[in-house]
């Protein structure tokens, strides 16, 4: 087919742009994935024709096997983004099992046209596919891309940098004027999504990324515990509402302050107000206002770190200010992607994954030396194989070069040693690598949540059952809020036979936010360990259904209906996981629980190798796993656990 590429679209309030592939409402940018987009611009560029499913998933995902949920996924954020998605459908209608129509009236300027050779759009503007694996470009090797930034984006990052020295001057100037007495200084901090007043907000991966920001530079003065990214991510969005406001959000956190922040932006100046309030009291211990027109970003960016720096040079050392004033790249536009990454990754879906992997990938080739950038990459697969959307012989080595590539960039950044640690954990099954790695992350950012967090899990999988719970009491201290960390800790403890401990976490957990999954599925896990078979039963079958059929949850399902003696339930679940097995990765490790449940030891073994041969992720918990108890009195257990290490 032919696609206009040098026309651009106008519908309602909205342009799009193919040659810059942007989307605009009323001349502020809309962000879209480059799926979404590709899609958009094939519905908008044949509008008032019915296209069908099929044709939309060979031009929008060519030569990949991609199933129709994919689509209506994609469908369903271009509504979202288009604010089409109550039901009106003024843009993008629905022909039932059919396909889709673009239905608004668009005008189109500029008729030259480019045709496109097979499916999808050109080379020169195509956005590059997720891969599975591949190799990342070298510093040496890479040349960054070259891609036209607009206004919008270096505004953008200029309003993060500026955000940054502002929040550590009112900070430091507040530790450094405070008359108050030392016990209420503020050592703790929340830092909330930064609101944009006046305009239209182009998503919130900005206002949460500028928070991101922000939150790792004072994270890098060692001056104050900062709650994490994923820890204020939920408060994104719209005016937080009396139920809500700083001061609540501050209690709920349990921080002793909460910095909030607001942008404004008129014609060519950018304004930037931020406030610290004090959570004890709802005192505004400080605030500030910062009017300028932008210019430069870097330039702009190298007289705010000086103003900072100034401020603060009493109280850090020189180190703790090396790390401040460090530019994460001089590029805005890998900058920008890398935002995004992050924001993408929080989500800690498996498309929320995907994207944040693509973005972060995006970033490196605009910026081979971006060793933040590495780190999210490495995140990302480490995570992506944990969750077994790939497999970990897929996922992990491509984490470990890019984790290993960003420390060779930067010796000390704490999260690409904690996903190292990870790593040598989850996959390598090395016990003194991954402890050191842990070590060295917790050396660099003492109050880093995560890695606590895996570290704790770690030494319950070799039985150092009272250093892990002391590890898992820290993660939880530093972000008492993680449904993550929460689900973490509560396995901890019941792994180190704290079942009472681990049942009060989880369930607290839970209270914060009772769908998220991995924390039914643990708790699941803790009442079969005590044979109360029918809670258990009913926490794995909630946990199936909020993350759409999870393996390992599946396998402990099944697990459950055995050891309880519902045998055709479980072989119900087993036949399931073994279908599924023919068209996509399912861990050994799973089929093999379902076996143990059902007292089948010889196939449970059968299974259980086959996951030490693929490096089933949970085998790491061999030896301590409740659910392999009654196989443990068998040698070949012994000569499994033996291979592991752990």
């Amino acid at each position: 087919m032919a696609t206009t590429l040098n026309v651009l679209y106008e519908f309602g309030p909205f342009q799009l742009d193919p040659p810059e592939r942007q989307l605009l409402c009323d001349g502020q940018p809309i962000a879209l994935s480059p799926k979404a987009f590709d899609l958009l611009l094939v519905l908008v560029d044949r509008s008032g024709h019915l296209i069908q499913k099929e044709e939309l998933l060979k031009v929008v995902w060519p030569n990949s096997f991609v199933e129709e949920g994919n689509l209506a996924v994609t469908i369903s954020l271009l509504r979202k983004a288009l604010n089409d998605d109550r039901g009106q459908h003024r843009y993008i209608e629905t022909v039932s099992k059919k396909g889709y129509r673009f239905v608004a009236d668009v005008k189109r300027h500029d008729d030259t046209e480019s045709a496109i050779a097979g499916t999808g759009p050109t080379a020169d503007v195509a956005p590059k596919p997720i891969p599975e694996v591949g190799p990342l470009p070298t510093v040496r090797e890479a040349q960054p891309a070259r891609r036209k930034v607009n206004f919008s984006a270096t505004l953008w990052v200029s309003v993060a940098t500026l955000l940054i020295a502002l929040v550590v001057i009112a900070f430091t100037r507040h530790r450094a004027t405070a008359s108050v007495p030392s016990s209420s200084e503020i050592r703790s901090l929340a830092v909330l999504p930064f609101q944009t007043l006046g305009m239209h907000t182009p998503d919130k991966y900005l206002e949460i990324g500028m928070a991101d920001a922000v939150i790792t530079k004072l994270a890098n003065t060692r001056k104050v515990i900062v709650r994490p990214t994923s820890a204020i991510q939920r408060y994104a969005g719209p005016q937080l509402g009396p139920q809500l406001s700083p001061q609540g959000v501050g209690r709920e956190q349990g921080v002793d302050a909460v910095l909030e922040g607001r942008i404004q932006r008129i014609d060519d100046r950018v304004r930037v107000t931020v406030q610290l309030i004090r959570v004890q009291d709802g005192v505004q211990l400080w605030a500030d206002t910062f009017d300028k027109q932008f210019t430069d970003i870097f330039a702009l960016e190298d007289s705010l770190s000086e103003m900072a720096a100034q401020s603060i040079r009493l109280q850090l050392t020189g180190e703790e200010n090396r790390r401040f004033t460090k530019r994460l790249t001089e590029n805005p536009a890998a900058y920008e992607a890398y935002m995004k990454g992050r924001f993408f990754w929080n989500k800690r879906t498996d498309a929320g994954l995907k994207k944040g992997l693509e973005y972060f990938r995006d970033a490196i080739h605009l910026d081979p030396a971006f060793s933040e950038a590495y780190v999210g990459v490495a995140d990302s697969y480490a995570t992506l194989g944990l969750y077994a959307v790939l497999p970990p012989k897929q996922a992990f080595p491509a984490a470990k070069d890019a984790g290993s590539r960003a420390l060779q960039m930067d010796s000390t950044l704490a999260a690409a040693h904690a996903t190292l640690g990870f790593i040598y954990f989850y996959y390598e099954w090395n016990p003194s690598l991954s402890a050191g790695e842990f070590q060295q992350a917790l050396k660099a950012n003492p109050h880093y949540a995560m890695a606590h967090s895996w570290y704790a899990e770690s030494l319950a999988a070799r039985g150092q059952y009272s250093e892990a719970a002391a590890e898992a009491e820290r993660a939880l201290q530093d972000d008492p809020l993680s449904m993550i960390i929460g689900s973490n800790a509560g396995w901890t403890y019941a792994l180190a036979g704290q079942y009472d401990r681990a049942v009060e976490t989880l369930k607290k957990a839970m209270e914060i936010d009772p769908t998220f999954p991995r924390t039914h599925f643990r708790l699941g896990q803790v009442y079969e360990q005590r044979g109360e078979y029918a809670l258990a039963i009913s926490e794995f079958e909630q946990a199936v259904h909020l993350a759409e059929d999870d393996p390992y949850y599946e396998g402990s399902l099944g697990h459950g209906y055995g050891a309880s003696g519902n045998l055709q339930q479980a072989r119900r679940v087993l036949e399931k996981l073994q279908d599924r097995a023919k068209h996509q990765y399912v861990p050994p490790y799973a089929i093999a629980v379902v076996y143990a449940g059902m007292g089948n030891r010889d196939e449970a073994f059968h299974w259980l190798q086959k996951a030490l041969e693929d490096r089933s992720t949970s085998m790491v918990f061999l030896r301590s796993d409740p659910e392999f108890a009654a196989l443990r009195s068998d040698p070949r257990f012994s000569q499994l656990s033996k291979t592991v290490a752990f």
